[in-house]
């Protein structure tokens, strides 16, 4: 994933810092890439300056974030539908992207979307079938 030097919204720098700047403290192990101008942001992977994904403005990342509600609920726990890499695979074949870029924190809008219609599709699905056998004991 390639570090963020220029916000894609405004055109502003990008700066690597601490994510205090963001939440008013630091969380995890605090850092981030950060357009002080419009205050898009991306967050790290644990010990290392690799961004997650794509800088966000707050409406994708509110996208991101109900696309994975939603979407992580096919692979933890309660319901457990199957595993996070059958998930992960399960979702790049029905967006049509390899799983390489089959990551959330890379999604724009469009993906999102999708993601949490399909997700909703497949948790329901489950459901019916798992009152379906409930019913037939």
């Amino acid at each position: 994933m390639e570090k963020p030097t220029i916000c894609r919204y405004c055109g502003s720098p990008v700066v690597y810092t601490s994510n205090a700047e963001i939440y008013g403290r630091e969380y995890g192990e605090g850092k981030c890439y950060l357009c002080r101008n419009c205050r898009a942001f991306v967050g790290v992977h644990p010990g290392t300056d690799i961004p997650l994904g794509t800088l966000a403005n707050e409406e994708l990342r509110r996208y991101r974030k109900t696309a994975h509600f939603y979407f992580d609920q096919i692979w933890m726990q309660p319901l457990r539908i199957t595993t996070r890499y059958k998930a992960y695979d399960w979702l790049s074949k029905q967006l049509g992207i390899s799983k390489e870029y089959t990551h959330i924190g890379m999604f724009e809008k469009e993906e999102c979307v999708k993601t949490i219609e399909l997700s909703q599709a497949r948790i329901e699905k489950y459901k019916k079938r798992k009152e379906q056998r409930n019913e037939t004991f």
